[in-house]
């Protein structure tokens, strides 16, 4: 059998050939490029990941995004760390405070402090002696106020500015106090705004990465080759 092949023929597979190649060529660049894109997308930092560690501490999940420019990272951490040194301070400084209130108080008015109420010790601090407390609640119909004449429920200050100096003690210790839920408050709210700072920036480095795609049409619905590569700003 004897092949003939016209110039016609010849162009035609050259036609073909340079087809498959462009096709070939075509599949290898997105096939590269979609690698490319995938691998970035495993390195690329999670946000829920992110998020997640900021909770736990504020800036670890911008040092867990990039480690070379983690700068409002630092700020969050910062703070934390000035609130959680403020939150010691007080917490020390009440303990010491209250413990001073307790000795005072059993030295100059034999009142024992140790396990008793708020009530107990706003009684102490406005009215000379247990006989003087218990009266002003029976004139007032307060019988629940009443406490029992008994040697624990019992204190005696021997002159006002005594009791006053009490008065005082008592009230900076209540600003202590008054002051850590506002703290604890600033506390959760910098972990929330780190968390979603860091959440954000991860998921800006996500959507940055390249995206490609092909098709055997073109743009006008016939046969060819269409390529699209788009690539994140």
């Amino acid at each position: 059998m004897k092949l003939i092949l016209t110039k016609e023929v010849i162009q035609k597979l050259k036609f073909k050939i340079l087809n498959f190649e462009l096709l070939l060529l075509l599949i290898l660049i997105i096939g590269s490029v979609d690698a490319h894109a995938q691998a970035q997308q495993k390195e690329s930092p999670s946000p829920r990941g992110a998020f997640l560690r900021s909770l736990v501490m504020p800036g670890w999940g911008h040092l867990y995004i990039d480690n070379t420019d983690w700068a409002r990272g630092q700020i969050h951490m910062g703070a934390e760390a000035a609130m959680i040194l403020t939150y010691a301070g007080l917490k020390v400084r009440t303990n010491y405070l209250e413990g001073n209130l307790e000795t005072f108080a059993m030295s100059n008015a034999n009142a024992d402090l140790d396990g008793r109420g708020r009530e107990y010790f706003l009684a102490v601090a406005n009215f000379d002696n247990l006989d003087e407390y218990n009266d002003y609640q029976l004139r007032s119909r307060n019988w629940d106020g009443i406490l029992a004449d008994i040697p624990e429920n019992r204190w005696d200050w021997s002159s006002d500015d005594e009791r006053f100096r009490y008065q005082d003690m008592r009230e900076r210790i209540d600003r202590n106090n008054n002051q850590f839920p506002a703290l604890l408050t600033l506390m959760v709210a910098n972990r929330v705004v780190s968390g979603l700072s860091a959440y954000i920036r991860a998921r800006k480095m996500w959507k940055n990465a390249p995206e490609a795609s092909f098709s055997y049409l073109n743009e006008n619905g016939q046969t060819g080759f269409t390529a699209n590569l788009r690539f994140g700003l």
